[in-house]
């Protein structure tokens, strides 16, 4: 299994803008990365009315869409599989990152925003990424503005021995 790196912080944090950079700058330098977004709230499967979402609503356990570029499935389940089964379906990366599911195990980089709280993340926090001084108490841990993300991923190279 691929290195997964968490990436960690309240809502409207900026966690999706910090995924989606990453996953650039670490295509730029090569490599293959998955991603794993967690819809603590759910989420729509399909646009009401499309084939896929009639499908669904028949009863399908699993609805499979190929195109010439790509092939999406969606498995359905009564309640949240297990993140350690999600790693199983995800094959040929070098790493995965997770945005969200700050309470399973693994290394985090914690996203924090002016006037937000932050995660008691003890010591998987490996990094943080803001825009704001930051207290002593990560100081034990890089720092990275959120402009930093050619940085960012250099270090999560070198921490994962990529």
């Amino acid at each position: 299994m691929a290195p997964v790196i968490f990436i960690a912080g309240y809502s409207n944090t900026g966690k999706t803008t910090l995924v989606k950079k990453l996953i650039q700058s670490l295509k730029e330098k090569g490599y293959r990365v998955a991603a794993i977004k967690h819809a603590a709230h759910g989420y729509d499967l399909d646009v009401q009315g499309r084939d896929t979402w009639h499908y669904c609503q028949a009863g399908a356990d699993q609805v499979v869409v190929v195109g010439p570029h790509s092939l999406t499935m969606h498995q359905l389940h009564k309640q949240e599989p297990p993140l350690r089964d999600v790693y199983k379906m995800i094959e040929d990366v070098d790493l995965i990152l997770v945005e969200g599911f700050k309470r399973e195990p693994g290394p985090k980089v914690e996203i924090v925003r002016e006037g937000k709280l932050r995660l008691s993340l003890g010591d998987e926090l490996i990094a943080v990424v803001s825009d704001d001084s930051l207290s002593e108490s990560v100081q034990s841990v890089p720092c990275f503005a959120t402009t930093a993300v050619p940085q960012l991923a250099e270090f999560l190279i070198k921490h994962l021995s990529l």
